[in-house]
């Protein structure tokens, strides 16, 4: 490419330099008296020898065109080079790259059966105050239906227990839908905690095995296929529970 655009310009340079020669010869030539110019025109009369030739002037925009043309297609090709440059290492094997199975982790990693088992004890804990207020409140409210039924209750008194059932109700809602989003911020902070635990360790697992990538695999995700050979799930599910256990004196 870099040749071909090379011996266009020679050309197309070499051919614009020759009309220019003749254009400048043309001028210089001895100017005749005006009056001698001056001669009875005739049907025969020959066509100037400086009027431009179409077919020239057809041929150098084509080799013009043709320069530009091919500048264009070399610089966008410059852009593709990184792309191609990836695929050329990546086939001679230039490109190391190794994936963990994000499921197995899930489901094998010590440090999210504690997380799990924490926030499943959490959340039995939250819905049994809940369920306690709850029980509570039916209680009374069936106790003042009782008393509404034996007219016990004068109407006043029967408006403000009334009135402060209705508010107690209402705080259970609230304190439901508290525990409900604690429960959700919880849950997101032990994804980031374990987002953070893997990548800390796999920093560290790099620097026996230089990857250039380790990707995470999850049936279903953006990883259409994987070769089995570059599964290393097995061997970083085996350190991680290694140091996880190690830290926590297990």
């Amino acid at each position: 490419m870099n040749q071909a655009v090379f011996i266009l310009i020679l050309i197309f340079r070499k051919k614009m330099t020759e009309d220019l020669n003749n254009t400048s010869t043309s001028a210089t030539e001895p100017v005749a008296p005006l009056h001698e110019n001056i001669t009875p025109a005739t049907e025969n009369a020959a066509p100037s020898q400086n009027k431009t030739n179409p077919l020239l002037l057809a041929l150098t925009l084509v080799a013009l065109a043709g320069v530009i043309i091919l500048f264009i297609l070399h610089f966008a090709g410059n852009k593709n080079n990184a792309a191609s440059g990836a695929m050329d290492k990546a086939r001679k094997g230039a490109i190391s790259v190794a994936f963990v199975n994000n499921d197995s982790i899930l489901s094998h990693y010590e440090l999210v059966k504690k997380m799990r088992t924490d926030l499943e004890a959490k959340g039995k804990r939250l819905e049994g105050e809940i369920a306690a207020q709850q029980q509570a409140f039916e209680k009374d409210a069936a106790y003042f239906q009782e008393q509404v039924k034996k007219k016990a209750l004068s109407d006043k008194s029967a408006q403000e227990i009334y009135g402060q059932l209705q508010q107690n109700q209402q705080k259970i809602y609230a304190l439901r839908d508290r525990y409900a989003a604690e429960l959700q911020q919880s849950e997101m902070d032990m994804n980031v905690a374990l987002i953070d635990s893997v990548m800390n360790f796999l920093k560290r697992y790099n620097e026996k095995y230089k990857f250039d990538y380790i990707l995470g695999f999850t049936k279903g995700g953006n990883i259409l296929y994987a070769n089995d050979t570059l599964d290393v799930t097995n061997d970083v599910i085996r350190e991680l529970n290694a140091a996880y256990l190690k830290e926590h004196g297990k």
